[in-house]
């Protein structure tokens, strides 16, 4: 089956960079360093040197979040700090030296990763593990790779186009080790499994988290006189008092289903069904969704980044052009570095007929090929483990996939408990790139004004219907 994948690399899109609520909290933006890629990437993001974490790419530029900047090797100069063997790990019987590969973006992220990797070594001294970034374009060079042979131990595998390698047959399905070892899959949030999960088996198991919320600006909604908004109804009213007080554009819709598909959610619609083999976009509830998300244009109360001559909503939010925005934990470095002085709060996305919003990873997997499986899944079994994800998530720069995982970087725990109502972002089966190319491109059109809710759908559905047939 993994000879499919000569075929299916002339096919695939350069990587998709690709990003329970509690109440609101007032942030109050600390600087931890550069973060690096380490979960998922929406497809829409600051074009910074160094981006943040799993910051999506721009709609104007396709610079994916998810690789080293430039395509060169990131400095890796970032502090490594172990926490020491763990008690009680199996490690199982095996030993060596293994290869980690990945993206990274830069010296902060690789130093907490580095950490963790000498955390394992003296857990299992039976192994040594390299890190090994790959620089520029990450996905298809890592496809390349899977195809001839040439498989690194463990590696990175995002979201975006998890379902086409499982698919090509270059991903080691997990299932009988999981059974073997006992290892514990209960505590993975659905959202965040779900896109390496085909056909009931796990081909890889999500590394870390991002998922979206929403960004108000505390002086412009006072001055205003606005509450923060808790539903789509108040969200809207919200935006129409914010407008009549003065604020010419009060909200940043990004135009693509990466941000979009929330409030799809939130109506009760979506892209597909849950279960991923009927499409949904056709629906009475996404139908709806997208009325209102057009609605929001043509009344001047939302427009999507190049309407404002920015480059993503997260700076829109920070120069203050907007007063709310809906971006991930990713905003949070941004706002920290280059808008220290703009105090916001960070909420969950406004419920309609439910609470939702969308969750973006990346997993570590290995291929049919890994020169040493025991070792693969013993570094895969570590990294993901509650005391080896404990100690990765420690470093500030994501969210964990488990739910048992405590969140301690004071910014990051406002994401956090969102993920009880979160839905995959991207990477809903094979095909995906396809699907949201279609979706995208025709509700940017749409939000220009030259567009329809019916021009959407009509354009989204054949690639729907192309994906589920093949």
């Amino acid at each position: 089956m993994r000879n499919r994948w000569l075929a299916a690399a002339s096919a695939t899109v350069l990587v998709l960079a690709a990003c329970g609520g509690g109440g609101t909290a007032t942030v109050a933006p600390v600087a931890t360093g550069t973060p690096g890629a380490s979960g998922a990437s929406p497809t829409e993001a600051p074009p910074t040197e160094a981006p943040p974490t799993e910051a999506p790419t721009t709609e104007a530029s396709a610079s994916p979040a998810d690789e080293s900047p430039g395509g060169e090797s990131p400095d890796v100069s970032g502090p490594a700090t172990s926490s020491g063997p763990v008690e009680g790990f199996d490690c199982g019987a095996g030993s060596g030296d293994l290869t980690l590969s990945g993206f990274s973006a830069g010296g902060v992220e690789e130093g907490i990763l580095r950490g963790v990797l000498d955390s394992f070594e003296a857990t299992c001294p039976g192994y040594t593990v390299s890190f090994e970034v790959i620089a520029g374009e990450y996905g298809p060079v890592m496809l390349t790779r899977l195809g001839s042979g040439d498989a690194p131990d463990l590696f990175y595998v995002q979201q975006g186009y998890s379902q086409d390698w499982i698919q090509q047959g270059v991903l080691q399905p997990l299932d009988d080790r999981i059974s073997a070892t006992s290892f514990d899959m209960s505590a993975f949030y659905p959202g965040y499994l779900a896109p390496f999960q085909q056909e009931a088996q796990t081909f890889g198991v999500p590394k870390d988290s991002s998922v979206l919320g929403m960004q108000t600006n505390d002086e412009m909604l006072a001055d205003a006189g606005v509450d923060i908004p808790t539903t789509v109804e108040e969200l809207q009213t919200a935006a129409q008092v914010l407008k009549e007080s003065g604020v010419d554009t009060p909200m940043c819709f990004a135009s693509e289903y990466a941000r979009a598909g929330a409030f799809l959610h939130a109506y009760g619609g979506g892209m597909l069904t849950e279960d991923a083999t009927a499409e949904l976009i056709d629906s009475p509830e996404s139908r709806e969704a997208l009325d209102w998300i057009l609605q929001m244009h043509q009344d001047g109360l939302a427009q999507n980044p190049p309407q404002m001559g920015v480059d993503w909503c997260g700076q829109a939010l920070g120069e203050e052009r907007v007063a709310i925005a809906f971006e991930g934990n990713w905003v949070g470095p941004a706002m920290s570095t280059t808008y220290p002085d703009i105090a916001y709060t960070v909420s969950p996305i406004p419920t309609g007929a439910e609470e939702a919003t969308l969750s973006f990873t990346a997993a570590y997997a290995f291929s049919p090929d890994s020169p040493n499986p025991d070792g693969s899944w013993a570094l895969l079994s570590f990294m993901t483990s509650q005391e080896g994800m404990q100690q990765w998530t420690n470093g500030g720069l994501v969210l964990p996939s488990r739910s048992d995982v405590e969140v301690q970087e004071p910014t990051l725990q406002l994401y956090a408990p969102f993920a009880e109502f979160a839905h995959p972002g991207e990477g809903l089966l094979p095909g995906w790139s396809q699907i949201q190319d279609a979706f995208n491109g025709a509700l940017r059109n749409a939000a220009d004004g030259n567009g329809t809710t019916d021009d959407i759908v009509n354009a989204t559905l054949p690639a729907i219907q192309a994906a589920l047939g093949g």
